[in-house]
């Protein structure tokens, strides 16, 4: 995801948006469910 991150940040019209999407599919879910122990974390 981070890789992603720099790719959209710099790459304005070699975006593929399929990837977008892919990555939002198959990574998000895993974030999500992290989400509450990196808060906890930082408390």
């Amino acid at each position: 995801m981070k890789g992603m991150r720099n790719r959209i940040a710099h790459g304005y019209f070699e975006i593929n948006l399929e990837t977008v999407w892919e990555t939002i599919q198959t990574a998000l879910p895993s974030l999500i469910e992290q989400l509450p122990a990196i808060r906890d974390s930082v408390r």
